[in-house]
């Protein structure tokens, strides 16, 4: 990805009129200050305390849209009470299609602009990075992570300072789940790998509003997608986490 990227290099056009210039534009109809949105990434808030309400709060000043994840900190009710609505919401197709139908329900209810459905993670990739760095939810407390958290007292006081500090769209919601030490295990169940375009126009139906199709690579699965009822793609591959030996979005 990286190094794809770096081998684009832009025109410098001169004696072009610059009078007016302007970033902003719409997507799906919604308008944007840049051709921007912050993409859904899952365990912000433990990260940073309310991570994903710090980030949709400055991604509504800046005029980009935010995209929360269903594998957040911060619920959707949290962030669309702090950040205001008209956010993005990330979903998968799980097993549980009931569980689904009351994400995409809460979705609904908290005036979310559009939904952006994942369909690059039927089944959890091996990633390396996280096996050899120990990431865990919740993290195990070992000898280098709390030799680490000495020198972060700052990151533990926010921490302690928040009551945010499960998975909120999940933890709760599911009736296996009634804390954050069966989550990995819910979730390594939930992931379906009979994924299909029904569900992507079951979804639709569903959700009625704007869909986003993420993680998609493919010229044919583009036009799939299109017939399915999806009113905007992205192209992406997880950030070579899914799978490391496909492609740049890019190319």
């Amino acid at each position: 990805n990286t190094s794809d990227f770096a081998a684009i290099k832009l025109r410098q056009r001169v004696a072009v009129n610059m009078e007016g210039r302007s970033t902003a534009t719409t997507m799906i109809g919604q308008p944007t200050a840049m051709p921007v949105a912050i993409a859904p990434t899952g365990l912000a808030g433990m990260q940073r305390a309310d991570g994903e309400i710090l980030a949709a709060r400055a991604a509504k000043a800046f005029g980009v849209p935010f995209t929360l994840s269903t594998m957040s900190i911060c619920s959707i009710e949290d962030v669309a009470e702090h950040a205001g609505p008209g956010f993005w919401f990330q979903v998968y197709v799980m097993r549980d299609r009931g569980f689904i139908e009351r994400l995409i329900e809460r979705a609904k209810a908290a005036g979310c602009g559009a939904l952006v459905l994942t369909l690059d993670l039927q089944i959890l990739g091996q990633r390396h990075k996280d096996v050899r760095n120990g990431l865990s939810a919740p993290p195990k407390p070992t000898l280098a992570n709390l030799v680490n958290l000495a020198t972060k007292p700052r990151w533990c006081l926010g921490m302690l300072g928040t009551r945010r500090r499960t998975f909120g769209n999940i933890v709760g919601h599911v009736k296996d789940v009634g804390d954050v030490s069966r989550l990995s295990e819910w979730t390594a169940k939930q992931f379906d790998p009979a994924l299909s375009w029904a569900d992507v126009e079951w979804v639709k139906k569903l959700w009625g509003g704007k869909l986003i199709l993420k993680g998609v690579m493919d010229a044919e699965d583009a036009r799939l997608a299109a017939q399915s009822g999806a009113d905007a793609l992205v192209v992406s591959n997880h950030g070579g986490r899914q799978l490391d030996g496909t492609v740049a979005p890019l190319r």
